[in-house]
């Protein structure tokens, strides 16, 4: 990702989605939405000022729920660009800063934009590549395998955030002993095969 950042060729739009692709091969006319992240990336040097006073504590999709964010955040360790993105779902302020604001004065470089909208980008392309990926599989509907019932039942999407350096964890899990077995991931059968990773404790 940073090799795809850096490279004078590329143009990497983060945070977007598709809204139209016309065209055909060799000569596409795209047209996406660039989401607003409420913070001027090119000013934001990632000095984290902002996000011990945010009150809002929340759920980290990228640790799959094993810790906490704030409402102001990195989506992810080594993200591209290196800035913080503000979730204004979550945010006491929304669009409105007289609600709270407390990261707008902990922002010595004032790269806080709560007037920030989303951007329109059309550009022309030759090639569109589909990679749609999957939904993450939900084993809470197989109790046969304890994940409802078993806080050391773990999915392997969950283990190797907790066996990861910049996981929940800090890469030191309290495991005894783990043993996995996989499944297909997109799989909705309620009889599929084990697809959680158990930790003795």
């Amino acid at each position: 990702m940073m090799d795809v950042g850096r490279h004078p060729r590329i143009e990497l739009l983060t945070y977007t989605e598709i809204e139209d692709i016309s065209g055909f091969i060799g000569n596409f006319h795209v047209k996406v939405r660039k989401k607003a992240k409420f913070v001027v990336e090119k000013d934001c040097v990632t000095c984290n000022d902002c996000v011990p006073v945010c009150p809002v504590v929340t759920f980290d999709e990228f640790q799959n729920g094993l810790s906490s964010r704030k409402a102001i955040y990195i989506p992810f360790p080594q993200a591209v660009p290196s800035s913080y993105v503000i979730d204004i779902n979550k945010c006491l302020s929304g669009t409105k800063p007289i609600s709270c604001s407390r990261c707008l004065e902990a922002c010595d470089k004032k790269c806080i934009d709560f007037d920030m909208k989303d951007e329109i980008v059309e550009f022309d392309a030759g090639t569109v590549v589909v990679a749609t990926g999957q939904q993450v599989f939900d084993p809470s509907g197989l109790d046969e395998y304890g994940y409802s019932k078993y806080g050391n039942v773990v999915t392997s999407l969950e283990l190797e955030r907790l066996l990861s350096s910049d996981g929940p964890t800090g890469g030191l899990p309290r495991l005894s002993a783990s043993s996995s077995a996989s499944a297909p991931a997109a799989t909705t059968r309620p009889r599929a095969a084990p697809t959680a990773a158990t930790s003795a404790a």
